[in-house]
């Protein structure tokens, strides 16, 4: 394995802190943003852009990858895979004020895996950061902890090598999730399925739960919280909801009724679970805190139309929004799961819709961005932009930015001046 390291920094602020010098700005950490909801409370996106209007920078990215950026601060980090059955991994880091490249750190994979052709790479998990390292995870196993502000290499992990070759058509896209001082994965394959919590400091597991009965998952983990300090670790799997005590890794409750094959990541609001399983599956709303199987007991609604096979689905204000693959667009009461309105969007999907300013953003695989009013009863159309290129993973909004990656590069969308 060969590094490189450019440019040392400054220590960054303080973990945890989601503020720059614009109190109303917000970090992305994750996949799906601060809350795992693809939701944020950031405000003044730029409404219209295109290939080269109110593009601030647009960086060249390495070989492929769908994982959606991350930022924090003054950081962008993105993940990409090139090479030899794509397994050479890559982790980088840009500038937020101007794209430039801060730190870039070339790895070796252990063990590439199959995947699709376009809609997947080794790189498609989003990384996940607490403002101090960065946490990345692989098709081929391999995990790594790096420092946010240097880019040096704190620690690493073959999960392949250890567990087994994670095996599925598609490559692995479960993206890690930070609770405290654990980093949680899901890892559900057709191989030895299992959870496993490491310590986030020296990457030594906490526990390890095995999961002989699901395979097929490219989902990623949901924690929901209980209150009093409590919380769910939520994940979906072949034909199964599950909840998890995140701190132990015991088993609280299951959920029948998912599809066989479930990408989409639940969420929750308005305290329930959302969880959407295809395709042509059933969106579950469930309430959380139970014990033992909750299929009877539990579950509030179930709606079987308009599921989506691969983008997670979206909850703003009283709604609930779902985009299938296909371009079919649904709007679900998020209290019922009562239809409010269904509509035919341009082209077809792979990413999955955020939302920030009272907007939703949908983007297909053309690049081509839909934007809705957002908490309406009724479909109301606000712009299309377009920036020319395929786009497969997710956006992210963060530091009154817009950050959309294509085949080719990261586009950071908004004014000229931060």
């Amino acid at each position: 394995m060969r590094k490189t390291r450019i440019i040392p920094l400054a220590v960054i602020a303080a973990a945890f802190c989601l503020t720059i010098d614009n109190a109303a700005a917000e970090n992305w950490p994750g996949w799906r943003g601060p809350l795992g909801t693809g939701v944020t409370t950031e405000t003044g996106i730029v409404g219209k852009w295109s290939a080269d209007k109110n593009v601030v920078w647009k960086s060249p990215l390495p070989g492929m990858g769908i994982s959606n950026p991350i930022i924090w601060n003054d950081r962008v980090v993105v993940t990409a895979s090139d090479g030899y059955q794509l397994s050479n991994l890559h982790v980088i880091c840009l500038s937020l004020k101007d794209g430039r490249e801060v730190w870039h750190q070339r790895l070796w994979g252990t063990r590439p895996t199959r995947h699709h052709g376009s809609k997947s790479s080794m790189a498609s998990p989003a990384p996940v950061t607490d403002g101090r390292h960065v946490f990345a995870f692989f098709g081929t196993g391999d995990m790594f902890c790096i420092e946010l502000a240097t880019g040096a290499l704190v620690w690493q992990r073959s999960l392949a090598a250890e567990y087994g070759v994670i095996e599925n058509r598609f490559a692995a896209s479960s993206s890690p999730l930070l609770h405290r001082d654990k980093l949680l994965l899901q890892c559900d394959h057709y191989g030895d399925s299992y959870l496993l919590a490491v310590d986030k400091a020296t990457g030594k597991n906490v526990w390890k739960v095995e999961r002989p009965e699901r395979w097929l998952s490219w989902a990623s983990p949901l924690l929901v919280p209980l209150g009093n300090d409590k919380f769910e670790l939520v994940v979906s799997g072949s034909h199964q909801l599950e909840a998890f005590d995140p701190d132990t890794g015991n088993k609280l409750w299951t959920v029948d009724g998912m599809s066989r094959e479930c990408i989409p990541t639940p969420l929750y609001a308005h305290g329930l679970i959302y969880a959407v399983s295809g395709p042509k599956g059933p969106t579950l709303a469930i309430k959380p805190g139970g014990r033992g199987n909750v299929t009877e007991s539990r579950v509030v609604w179930r709606n079987t139309r308009g599921a989506p096979f691969v983008p997670s689905a979206i909850l703003v204000g009283d709604f609930y929004y779902l985009i299938d693959d296909q371009g079919i667009g649904t709007c679900l009461n998020a209290h019922t799961g009562e239809r409010v309105w269904q509509k035919r969007f341009t082209g077809k999907y792979t990413a999955s819709p955020i939302a920030a300013d009272g907007r939703i953003y949908f983007v297909n695989e053309a690049g081509l961005t839909t934007v809705i009013q957002a908490g309406v009863s009724n479909y109301v159309e606000l712009a299309r932009n377009n920036v020319g290129e395929a786009v497969f993973a997710s956006p992210s909004i963060a530091q009154q930015r817009l950050f959309i990656r294509t085949s080719r590069h990261l586009f950071c969308i908004g004014t000229a001046k931060l």
